[in-house]
């Protein structure tokens, strides 16, 4: 149950994630297939751009046809979905793109989406399919006599192969790839290829966590070569994320080497930062080779926690080709510690070993392999057909649950966040009418003071808040604290001085003891409150002075730009500025 438990929470995660990251992207595209027009086609690349996946707009020629801005767009929706692990909504917008490629003549692009719906098929474990598509792209890449790109298409059809347990295929089309990369300076292409020639050693090399003979080592140390070379160009590149996954790769090669030392440390320093780039697919293999690395060295319970976190991936992510594996390194890892528990995990292994690679599938491969220049794969029959069917169900009725079940959590939160955040502006208000309030009622005793000849000193020459209240009255006391604050955000506002830390400099804390302070008179943190006073500031202006832009208001606001302020205000309004100005 706990496991079951931990799967979800591991779907839940990734799914918020996604729905998260790609909101404005998916809005875009939305807009885009509903009217597929040039100016929703640049509104999409900018949300590209805007997400960081794109450096810069792409070209939109001002004649081109609604076929080619569709080709365009899509095969780009796919390759973003692809890199965000949306792997049945990449497949979707790479089938809808590639014939529209076709028709307007665009081989390039045609081989770009034939080689990325390969791609698509091997991360969904429709291998079959796959390889047609890689089929595809290559014949394209040779007519075209670029290398770049023939080497590109040897190397997805060299995964295809590695990938259904058929080394001999991979390495074939690997030396391919490398002997036509090798004539380019194309370095970031050179490093997926390196890559790929280590994973395919790898799995010449097989499961074993040790060598067997000199021919073992022979295949290891290539491995260990080709990862080398691509972690070498992509740390060149200044690319950390790709640079940890190849260290991940030399890890696996050092451990087979019994270089342990290097292989811990290279896998501590890769994990991180895998995480942090979200990679999770790539993180629950850099977990398995950690397991792997604990059991050779006997640090079984290090292991077992290890091949843990592989599996909440793996098994949210239904890749069941790396969870076979995670199982294995469990069963190994926990005979000595929970025998039953290993017991389970050994079941599952060879349910898994049994499933993933049936004959029909085998011999429609090696059928395909044999005829390649002349032949396509068979179709898989019809009793994996109804399977297939079946788990597909089962897993869009799964995500269906999840998606509910986020969204709804999504909305609960957020509903509690504007309430609370409305709480705070009502806060603010209040403490502005006090302030003006207490600054008529000083001025009144000045008056009354000159006209009496009264020589008493007071204090009417600066906006802050006095209280006749009994200095004891915590209340009082907070309510003094958090006007002198809203006086001292709405003043530094148009200088940009409206930082925690200028606001606690202002007021002679300590940015520590004004936190503290904060946190004790509104419940939350200083940043927070001090967004509430803009909130309410940006709200004035949008009523009260209807004829100034939107830039300039979020400007008065502290805001750098018009797009940030938009953001923000939408998150605790649930509208724009402009929506709220014209309700």
């Amino acid at each position: 149950m706990n496991m079951f438990l931990r799967c979800i929470s591991t779907l839940l995660l990734l799914l918020q994630f996604c729905v998260l990251s790609a909101t404005g992207v998916a809005s875009s595209l939305t807009d885009f297939d509903n009217n597929p027009c040039r100016q929703n086609a640049e509104t999409f690349f900018g949300c590209l751009i805007e997400d960081e996946f794109l450096d810069e707009q792409i070209e939109l020629s001002a004649t081109a046809s609604r076929d080619s801005l569709c080709a365009t767009v899509w095969y780009w929706a796919s390759e973003y979905f692809y890199d965000t692990q949306d792997f049945r909504a990449a497949e979707r917008y790479g089938l809808q793109a590639l014939p529209l490629c076709k028709a307007v003549g665009d081989k390039t692009m045609e081989a770009d989406c034939a080689s990325l719906l390969g791609l698509i098929y091997v991360r969904l474990g429709e291998f079959d399919k796959a390889a047609v598509y890689a089929k595809q792209c290559n014949q394209l890449d040779i007519e075209s006599g670029d290398d770049n790109n023939i080497a590109s298409s040897y190397n997805t059809l060299a995964g295809i192969y590695m990938s259904m347990r058929q080394p001999d295929e991979a390495e074939r089309y690997i030396l391919k790839a490398i002997e036509h990369v090798e004539r380019t300076d194309n370095l970031p292409r050179k490093a997926v290829i390196y890559g790929m020639a280590s994973e395919v050693y790898q799995h010449k090399f097989g499961d074993s966590e040790r060598l067997r003979n000199s021919s073992d080592r022979k295949l290891v140390e290539k491995t260990l070569d080709y990862a080398t070379r691509a972690w070498e160009i992509e740390k060149q590149l200044g690319r950390e994320d790709k640079a940890a996954i190849r260290q991940t790769q030399r890890a696996a090669a050092l451990t087979v080497l019994e270089r342990y030392d290097e292989s811990e440390k290279a896998l501590l320093e890769a994990i991180p930062v895998i995480e942090a780039s979200g990679n999770y697919h790539s993180l629950g293999i850099a977990y398995n080779h950690l397991g792997d690395l604990y059991y050779v060295t006997g640090r079984n319970q290090e292991g077992a926690d290890a091949y843990y976190k592989a599996l909440d991936i793996f098994v949210a992510m239904h890749d069941i080709y790396n969870e076979s594996h995670t199982r294995k390194g469990l069963r190994e890892t926990l005979r000595g510690i929970n025998p039953e528990e290993a017991l389970l995990h050994g079941d599952r292994f060879e349910h898994l070993r049994d499933s993933i690679y049936d004959q029909e599938t085998n011999r429609n491969l090696s059928h395909y392999a044999a005829e390649y220049d002349n032949d396509i794969l068979q179709q898989i029959n019809h009793r994996q057909k109804v399977r297939y069917i079946w788990l597909i169900v089962i897993i869009l009725l799964l995500f269906a649950l999840m998606a509910v079940v986020t969204w709804t959590a999504h909305r609960m939160q957020q509903k509690r966040q504007i309430s609370h955040f409305n709480n705070l502006l009502t806060e603010v208000e209040k403490l502005r009418q006090q302030s003006r309030a207490r600054k008529k009622l000083d001025e009144v005793r000045v008056a009354d003071s000159t006209a009496d000849n009264n020589d008493q000193p007071t204090d009417s020459g600066n906006n802050e808040v006095t209280a006749d209240n009994d200095p004891n009255d915590a209340l009082a006391d907070n309510r003094l604290f958090l006007a002198r604050v809203v006086d001292l955000v709405n003043s530094g506002l148009p200088r940009n001085e409206f930082s925690v830390e200028h606001i606690a400099g202002a007021m002679n804390m300590s940015i520590s003891t004004f936190r503290r302070r904060m946190l004790a008179a509104t419940g939350d943190s200083p940043k927070n409150f001090i967004l509430a006073i803009q909130m309410e500031k940006a709200t004035e202006m949008l009523t009260q002075q209807k004829d100034l832009q939107i830039a300039d208001i979020a400007l008065a606001c502290g805001f750098s730009d018009a797009g940030s302020f938009t953001r923000t205000f939408r998150r605790f309004y649930g509208v724009t500025p402009s929506q709220y100005r014209d309700k």
